[in-house]
Formats: structure tokens, sequence, C-alpha cells
């Protein structure tokens, strides 16, 4: 007889009574036969994280019910209810005969810090991906001043070849310096532009729902700021696309920033919406906001550079134009929905692959 066996069994009942694990039985019905005190404190209703974590299992629970199995270190998110908030837990799960025995184990603080780290390398993330998109605009912003005078130029330099006067020689030279001087200036500009293209990330499969929602979470401060409400739905199932990953998060970083600075400027009801679907082959991302709205003549303008409906602003205009150039290296479509009236509606399409 071993040591163990010799222990009385009601110090095993008392053990398992004061685990801060959560413990608890059920029968093949899926009655709950017991659970510790541990695991009478998550919920009222006991029931109510069993049926939690058969959804976060799905069709696995069958299979593991049928076949007398056991699953490891599964993690699920338990909702309370009422105005508790959602808590996560990291579950080991046997069945043995006719019973299945679980242990959860609470890992919500774990999961805080990790969400925090997770925002916090994200805003970095974001700020290094901001300054990027800020150079090249400052440079793009640059070459295209210096285009007007290098026009202006190159048709006097014409107009004087063509007139072929020996006394205009010198001119016609030191604007051919000028131009030549100019244009290597500009040569030089295109260098230290960042590539867009190989600029932080490679082509790799985007989920879309969750890109989104990163970008959410950290405008979280700036949305409760404005006073903005968020009614986001997204799609409970949506394929990936190819894409940078870094481009696509600032390119919606973007569309909600500019959202938020249409919504500052009209009263009444402040609201965002987002949208994710698949729609056949593609996805398609709805963003809209109850702001000041854009003008039907301008819908196509405002994805032109330099263009911007903003006056005493830093930025010359390269905000959507910026996001015309992403949408464009995704090989998808964004247009703004004439028949919306309560602010501005984008309607982005992605190809599921391309």
């Amino acid at each position: 007889m071993t040591e163990k066996s010799k222990l009385p069994s009601y110090l095993f009942y008392k053990a398992i009574e004061q685990d801060y694990t959560a413990i608890f039985i059920s029968d093949l019905k899926d009655n709950i036969v017991y659970a510790n005190p541990s695991f009478k404190r998550i919920s009222q209703s006991t029931s109510l994280f069993l049926d939690t974590l058969k959804q976060t299992l799905g069709e696995k629970w069958q299979t593991l019910r049928t076949n007398r199995g056991q699953f490891i270190d599964q993690e699920i998110l338990f909702y309370p209810g009422g105005y508790h908030p959602p808590r996560s837990f990291l579950c080991t799960g046997q069945w043995l005969g006719k019973y299945f025995l679980l242990h959860a184990k609470e890992i919500t603080i774990l999961k805080r810090q990790q969400e925090e780290m997770h925002k916090n390398a994200l805003r970095a993330l974001l700020a290094e991906e901001e300054l990027t998109e800020g150079m090249r605009e400052t440079l793009a912003g640059a070459i295209h001043q210096l285009q007007v005078p290098i026009n202006l130029i190159s048709a006097t330099l014409a107009m004087l070849k063509r007139r072929a006067n020996k006394t205009q020689e010198p001119l016609g030279d030191a604007l051919e310096e000028t131009l030549n001087s100019v244009n290597q200036a500009i040569e030089h500009l295109y260098q230290c532009m960042p590539d867009s293209d190989n600029h932080l990330d490679s082509v790799a499969p985007v989920n879309l729902n969750e890109l989104i929602r990163d970008v959410l979470t950290i405008s979280t401060k700036r949305l409760l700021t404005e006073g903005v409400m968020v009614d986001w739905k997204p799609a409970l199932i949506l394929p990936s696309v190819l894409g940078h990953i870094g481009r696509l998060r600032g390119m919606f970083k973007q569309l909600i920033d500019n959202s938020i600075e249409s919504i500052k400027t009209k009263a009444g009801i402040r609201e965002l919406r987002i949208i994710t679907s698949r729609d056949d082959e593609m996805i398609k991302v709805i963003i809209e906001d109850t702001g000041s709205g854009i003008p039907e003549n301008l819908h196509f303008k405002i994805f032109e550079p330099f263009f911007s409906t903003k006056t005493g602003e830093k930025h010359a205009g390269m905000g959507l134009a910026t996001v015309q150039d992403v949408i464009n290296q995704h090989a998808g479509t964004i247009r703004i929905d004439p028949n919306y009236t309560e602010g501005s509606r984008f309607i982005l399409q992605f190809p599921i692959k391309h």
C-alpha cells in the first residue's frame, strides 16, 4: 500500500475545497454535480461557465466527449454578466467515465498586463509608422512645390531655343544649368524618401478584424476625450487578406482619425460605426461617422495628393492620398457612399486572394 492511499479521503476533499483553482465535475447531461468554492465565486450560474467552455471548443467538445478525451491549457474568455468585466481562464479538462472534470485557473490580471504591453508596443509601432509617412509626405510636398518652377524654367528654355537668338545664349545657358541643379536636388529628395513598399513589414496574411480592433484600442483615449461612441460590428468569421500589416494599420488609423476630426466639427450625436463582412471573394469594410460629411463634388478630389479641406493644418493633404495608395497596393477599392447623409461613409473592399 502506497503512502498516498493511507491518507483519509476527507483530506483530499479538504484540499480540493481550499484550492484556489476553480474545479467542477459534470455528468453526461452537463449537470454540475460538484463545484468547489473557488468555482462558485466565479459566477452565480455554474452552468454558464460550462456553456462558455463548450462554445469556445466548438466541435472539439463533442469529439472529446465521445472519445473520453482531454484538453490542456485551453484559454477562454468568460462574461459573468451584469456590469462585471470579462475574465480570462486557462482550463484543463478530462472525461473520466461518466463524469467530466475541469480545472480553471484565472489569468485575468496576466492577460491585462499582456494587453497593456501589446498596446504600448502598438503605440510605439504606429508612432514609427506615422513618422515615416510624415517624412514621405514632407518630401513629396517639397518635390511637388519644386515642379512648378521647373516647368516654368523648362518652358522658358524651350522658347529661347526655338528663337535661336545668340544674344540670349547666356540666359539660356544659365537657365539650363539651373534646371539641371534643381533636377539633381529632386533626385536627392527621392533617394531620401522611405520606401513604402518595403518599410517595416513584408507581405503576410492579415486579419482585418484584429487590425481594426488594435487601432480602436490605441485610439480609445482620444475617442473618450471627444465623446465619440463606437459601434463596432466585426464579422464572426473573416478570411485573411495578403498585405503589409504596417501600411494597412496606418491606413485604418488615418480613416478613423479623419472621422474623429469630422465629428468634432459638428454638434449632435457623435458616433463612429465600423462593419466588416465577406462579400463573395472580397472583404468589405464600412467606416461611417456622424461628422460634417464631404460634399459630393469632392468625393474623388479628396484622394488627390496635396488636396485638403482643412485649413491651418500642418499636413499638406496627403492623408487620403496615402489611403488610396495603400488600397491600390493591395488591389482593393475605396469609395464614398453618395447616399449616406448623416456624415461620411467610406466603403473599402479587398480581395481575399490577389
